[in-house]
């Protein structure tokens, strides 16, 4: 019980805090779009380990082209959200925390991104991490929510 709510803690601090810079995605390339799409369907199939290998060519592609920090830092969010989830899958606790302690860095300064409502699904996620232990959720469940 306590680890959950030190999760919903963080989570409602961080929301407090409505400070948060506005930070805006800039276009991707046709084949970056591909890569973003791929992961998106992938994901919300809750194939997580497929959508995780697809945004993993996205986050290279993006270093690649020196695209800014913000931008490859959420990619690499998205990644670590299918990785958490997919530990979920697998009742993996230590798996869950770890994810969910790397992601929401990364993610809770972006409303939306690339038609993504980043600030819902990182909201939602947050279910997945406090449900941890309990396994009460099914990850299949979560869709990206669209911006």
């Amino acid at each position: 019980m306590r680890r959950k709510q030190a999760v919903a803690k963080g989570f409602k601090a961080w929301l407090a805090g409505a400070d948060m810079p506005v930070l805006n995605a800039q276009p991707l390339s046709s084949d970056e779009v591909e890569k973003l799409e791929e992961g998106m369907a992938l994901f919300d199939g809750a194939k997580f380990w497929h959508a995780h290998e697809a945004w993993e060519d996205l986050w290279n592609m993006l270093k690649r082209r020196q695209a800014p920090s913000e931008e490859i830092l959420l990619v690499q969010g998205l990644i670590q959200t299918a990785a958490m989830l997919l530990h979920h899958q697998r009742r993996n606790l230590a798996g869950v925390e770890k994810q969910w302690a790397k992601l929401q860095p990364k993610l809770r300064d972006w409303t939306t991104a690339w038609g993504i409502d980043v600030a819902s699904h990182l909201e939602a996620i947050q279910t997945y991490a406090q449900d941890a232990g309990a396994w009460t959720l099914k990850a299949s469940d979560h869709q990206l929510p669209q911006a």
